[in-house]
């Protein structure tokens, strides 16, 4: 018998998944050098801007079947939470998979992706004007609005002689879900950043090279995973730059990653104009007026500000914009709502060890998985005994769930 599909997480991935489980990355880039199996794996971003290891999936092809499969197992290890947004390749059964299973969920192409694809899909059609498209392409990303990028994408594809094309007509009927007028109303955290994706990456190669077999592949993964979620050396918060008021609040309130965000958004807002309009809302554009206005409104019975821009929604992040009506409006501190839990410096998730460093109950965990694993491999002999232990392990949570617990902490001796 051969292995179909396969799909593992770990316990701190499940937890980490009830903060930071609103964006999801499943990459499907590599395969697994020694079965050929396609390797799926489930990432987040934590409030430092790191990638988190969510699940893994091993499958068999990249079918509608399988991708089904992978999407269903996933969402069962993350107790049945969907995510509010889940970024992929672009792969026409993956977004079948994805319209059936996550249906409440927005579904968005990497960039990175689309880009890495461009030389393999035109270069050899275009030849010497391939360099020529690459430039007219990273102009299209910067369309401004709809209408705009409408307009670049007919004039760049007619220009190069396109329009027949099925690499360039796949593009087209996704654009929706990787061009970025079209995404900035889908929250992504920050995974779209270079940054971000250089942690994928690195994750990625050191699970994948050198495998020899199924074994040595999961503890390469397990391995990754330890390294990728030890606590890194303090970071100190970046020092005052903008002496705001607003830029102090946010500095006690947000990790240093997230703060640095922000930062940066604060040092750009004093270059730009505001104008109040008689309506209501303010317009705000830079003194030299090198891009387009943003409209902003702000409440400030409710302290509620929105900025036509929607850096906010798509990141959590307030933009200058905003940042400068605020400003202007003479706020001191930033509307609580608008710190994010996900980008604050307190974390909700417990850790496994105690803030001594000593461990809790690590014998109890370490012969709970012990058991666990022993479980899994006798009931996967056959599916009657999957069935058993499927009503077993369902009836003892319910009564476990019903013991009140104790007011100490759980030890080795409990």
């Amino acid at each position: 018998q051969k292995v179909e599909n396969l799909a593992w997480a770990y316990g701190d991935s499940v937890q980490a998944y009830s903060i930071f489980g609103d964006v999801v990355v499943f990459d499907t880039t590599y395969r697994s050098i020694t079965y050929g199996l396609l390797l799926g794996v489930f990432f987040g971003i934590d409030n430092n801007g790191k990638a988190i290891l969510l699940g893994c999936v091993l499958l068999q092809d990249e079918s509608l079947r399988s991708f089904t499969w992978a999407l269903q197992t996933f969402v069962r290890f993350m107790r049945g939470r969907h995510p509010q947004t889940i970024l992929t390749d672009i792969d026409t059964g993956l977004k079948d998979a994805i319209a059936r299973e996550l249906p409440n969920t927005s579904h968005l192409i990497l960039m990175w992706h689309v880009v890495s694809k461009l030389a393999s899909w035109f270069s050899q059609t275009l030849g010497s004007h391939y360099d020529d498209f690459r430039a007219g392409f990273e102009m299209l990303c910067r369309a401004g609005n709809v209408d705009e990028f409408e307009q670049q994408w007919n004039l760049l594809v007619t220009r190069f002689g396109l329009v027949p094309d099925r690499h360039a007509a796949l593009l087209y009927s996704c654009r929706v879900s990787w061009s970025p007028c079209y995404t900035r109303e889908h929250f992504v955290a920050q995974t779209m950043t270079a940054e971000f994706n250089l942690y994928v990456d690195s994750f990625l190669k050191r699970i994948v090279a050198g495998q020899t077999c199924m074994q040595v592949l999961l503890e390469e993964v397990s391995a990754a995973a330890s390294l990728a979620k030890q606590i890194p050396p303090r970071v100190p918060c970046p020092s005052i730059k903008t002496c705001m008021p607003m830029e102090d609040h946010a500095r006690g309130v947000l990790t240093p990653y997230a703060f640095s965000v922000l930062q940066n958004e604060m040092v750009l807002s004093v270059q730009y104009a505001v104008a109040e309009m008689a309506n209501g809302p303010y317009i705000v554009h830079h003194f030299k007026k090198m891009e387009g206005e943003c409209c902003v409104f702000w409440n400030p019975e409710s302290e509620e500000i929105h900025c036509s821009c929607k850096e906010f929604e798509h990141s959590g992040i307030l933009c200058r914009h905003s940042l400068r009506v605020l400003a202007v409006k003479n706020c001191f501190h930033i509307p609580e709502q608008y710190f994010l839990v996900r980008w604050r410096q307190e974390s909700p998730i417990v850790s496994g060890d105690n803030q001594n460093g000593q461990g809790i109950g690590d014998d109890c965990a370490q012969t709970f998985h012990s058991l666990t694993e022993t479980l899994l491999t006798e009931s996967m002999v056959s599916n009657d005994r999957l069935d058993y232990a499927n009503q077993e392990l369902s009836a003892l949570i319910d009564r476990v769930r019903n013991i009140a617990p104790a007011h100490t902490c759980i030890s080795h001796d409990c």
